[in-house]
């Protein structure tokens, strides 16, 4: 009985190490490096910064679409890809959520982004 306590106490301190180490894994000096070996530029790491590494999504484009959207709670990020134009960033969002009659639709936003991760100017909305 006390080894089955035992075990059970084991698997889940093993289990809480685990996601803590998945939460706030050692990526510092891989998050420095491009997948070619070179070292990452401090802009390159500027721009990377300001996408959520869980989905790719843009922190304040994100927090800027769920203000303007009915339903807020209904967001869900599909894709996002970016482009470094050396002044600015230009970022495209698609994302599903609820219309005004609680349909579920696909929209897509594109912007401008400054180095700071303020959105300056949105571009287009589909």
């Amino acid at each position: 009985m006390k080894t089955k306590n035992l075990l059970k106490h084991l698997l889940s301190v093993l289990t809480v190490c685990f996601f803590i180490f998945i939460a706030f894994g050692s990526d510092d000096d891989g998050s420095k490096i491009n997948e070619d070996g070179t070292p990452k530029t401090e802009q390159q790491i500027k721009v990377e910064s300001q996408f959520s590494s869980w989905d790719g999504s843009h922190r304040g484009l994100t927090a800027l679409i769920k203000k303007s959207m009915n339903d807020p709670d209904s967001y869900e990020h599909i894709e996002t890809r970016f482009r470094d134009d050396g002044d600015d960033i230009y970022v495209i969002t698609k994302f599903r959520g609820s219309n005004a009659f609680g349909g579920k639709v696909i929209n897509t936003v594109s912007a401008r982004v400054d180095f700071s991760g303020n959105v300056t100017e949105i571009i287009s909305q589909e």
